[in-house]
């Protein structure tokens, strides 16, 4: 009987080996350095007479760029205007956000939110926003 189960030994064997991988990912290569920007202005998005989006002004800290952050009635960021009027929209599961042209940031917020009419933009408080918010 012995002499029976000697062959499946090896197999028992190989069984109870484990392997293990570690992997160490690296990311600095030429990354850039996060910066710290703060709200400094909003405006609600209207078009064909009712609120369609919000669009919230930042700055960052140090070199004082801005940036514009479009996002839907509900304030969820769908986009952004950079300072030089590029539009991007951002794609759920994708990496990078999609280009849509170039303008004022009227017609960019406009091309994230996929308004058919004009939009017009009606400054409101900082404050206002972050009490819809909740």
């Amino acid at each position: 009987m012995r002499l029976r189960a000697l062959p499946l030994l090896p197999l028992v064997l190989l069984g109870a080996c484990r392997t293990e991988v570690q992997r160490t990912l690296r990311y600095d290569h030429g990354a850039a350095e996060a910066a710290w920007s703060a709200p400094t202005r909003a405006w609600e998005v209207v078009s064909d007479g009712r609120v369609v989006g919000v669009v919230v002004e930042f700055r960052e800290s140090g070199d004082g760029r801005r940036f514009f952050s479009v996002r839907n009635p509900e304030q969820q960021e769908l986009g952004m205007v950079d300072e030089h009027g590029r539009a991007w929209r951002i794609r759920a599961h994708e990496a990078e956000p999609e280009w849509l042209g170039s303008g004022t940031v009227a017609e960019g917020a406009a091309r994230v939110l996929d308004l058919r009419q004009p939009a017009t933009l009606f400054e409101v408080a900082l404050e206002t926003l972050a009490r819809e918010a909740r």
